[in-house]
């Protein structure tokens, strides 16, 4: 099983993620709770993990993910915060991911 440099996992640590694990195809999961409370998951590949991460970041839809939040609220799911809440946190997802992707696009860039 592959797993991150430490030179990543340096990065990940100083922007507050953390590694869940490692799955059995290559990926990586990581996580982070988002200002609302959320515990925001992503899993992206090992190899070439900046880009993946990158990648995922521009990804990263704030409609579809508040979208989620409310039709999970409709169908009974406790907690969801408010509509105003989700959008300000969805947001902040989003900042958090392009945050982190630079991060490891630049620790790339400095070898």
């Amino acid at each position: 099983m592959k797993e991150l440099k430490e030179k990543y996992l340096d990065v990940i640590e100083n922007h507050e993620w953390r590694v869940c694990g490692y799955t059995d195809d290559g990926r990586v999961e990581l996580e982070k709770y988002s200002p609302a409370g959320e515990d925001f998951t992503i899993c992206v590949n090992v190899e070439n993990f900046p880009e993946a991460v990158a990648e995922y970041a521009a990804d990263f839809d704030v409609d579809d993910h508040i979208e989620m939040w409310i039709e999970a609220r409709r169908n009974g799911v406790g907690g969801v915060p408010s509509t105003r809440e989700l959008v300000t946190d969805a947001e902040a997802i989003a900042e958090m991911l392009q945050e982190l992707a630079a991060a490891l696009m630049e620790n790339e860039a400095a070898e």
